[in-house]
């Protein structure tokens, strides 16, 4: 019997984490996932919080009792959208389930203590409630990046195609994790996926002069060409042992681009891949960041695919 996947959805009512559901119900396999639905929700609202500590009487109570009320309405309903969605894509609703709790540690904290309960991946959308349509990742988002590293975060743009894959590929270890990641969780009948690799420019010069010639400059190319090569061969292997169809799996080497994340963001959007899978270091590691440099640019700059930061 196939492993049943679990997935964590993080709900907050922006528009942005029902697109993470929708995303969801239809990338997946509703036979063979389970998924969570969390929200964490607050014990009062801003304004009343900053009352907290000031002596008032007793209406700060009634109005944060109907505040409560109206709210724990306003999240059911938001909880049932979400479940309909997926039953909608076929999954069953014992599939689903649904987990409203009051805020402990903070919103990010608690969803982040969540995810340490066995799932294989969790999905946010890029904004939460309250954050501008012209913030690129709210500040949730980047929290639950920085801190989970445990399992793959999945943040979800402006309602991304979810048929096709794109594996930003630079042949690191980071990049076989990816390749892994799509192995376990992606298989799916017609879906493409391609193997993306963006060749750095090679650097012969010291200052003004050049120290290798011509010749020994074109041998270095063509090998390291050549092992990429090699590597995404391997890579390939692993997605048709893992179900994706050999013909629907696709090998392209980028030249000459000056930056690699628009070069993998641009591919994907020229080319109808709405999921991006990009390993979180790849072969330039800062150990300063917990996420390398192409990866988080890619997510700057991919703002309606699915990046999957594995």
């Amino acid at each position: 019997m196939a492993k049943i996947q679990k997935m964590l959805i993080a709900v907050d009512g922006s528009e942005s984490s029902m697109d993470a559901v929708e995303y969801v119900s239809l990338f997946q396999d509703p036979g063979k996932t389970a998924i969570t639905l969390i929200h964490v929700m607050a014990d009062l609202p801003e304004a009343l919080e900053d009352l907290k500590s000031i002596e008032t009487s007793g209406s700060l109570n009634i109005e944060s009792d109907q505040w409560h009320s109206q709210m724990t309405e306003n999240v059911e309903k938001m909880m049932m959208s979400a479940q309909q969605m997926l039953t909608d894509a076929g999954y069953d609703k014992t599939a689903i389930e649904i987990k409203i709790q009051k805020r402990s540690a903070g919103v990010a904290k608690d969803i982040i203590a969540e995810s340490e309960n066995g799932y294989d991946a969790i999905f946010i959308g890029r904004r939460g409630a309250g954050n501008p349509k012209d913030i690129i990742v709210g500040a949730t988002a980047y929290r639950m990046m920085s801190s989970i590293q445990h399992l793959p975060v999945v943040v979800v743009g402006d309602k991304p195609d979810p048929k096709n894959v794109l594996i930003g590929f630079d042949g690191s270890e980071n990049a076989f994790k990816a390749v892994d990641c799509a192995c376990a969780l992606m298989p799916k009948s017609g879906r493409k996926v391609m193997l993306c690799h963006v060749a750095q420019r090679m650097n012969s010069f010291l200052g003004d002069k050049k120290i290798l010639s011509d010749d020994q400059e074109k041998a270095l190319v063509s090998q390291s060409r050549q092992q990429i090569r090699d590597l995404m061969q391997d890579a390939a292997s692993r997605l048709v042992e893992a179900g994706f169809d050999h013909d629907l799996i696709a090998q392209e080497i980028l030249e000459g681009k000056v930056s690699r994340a628009v070069a993998i963001a641009k591919t994907a959007e020229l080319e109808g891949y709405g999921t991006i899978v990009t390993g979180r270091r790849g072969l330039s590691v800062i150990k300063d960041f917990l996420m390398g440099r192409v990866s988080m640019k890619v997510l700057h700059r991919a703002h309606e695919m699915a990046v999957w930061i594995v």
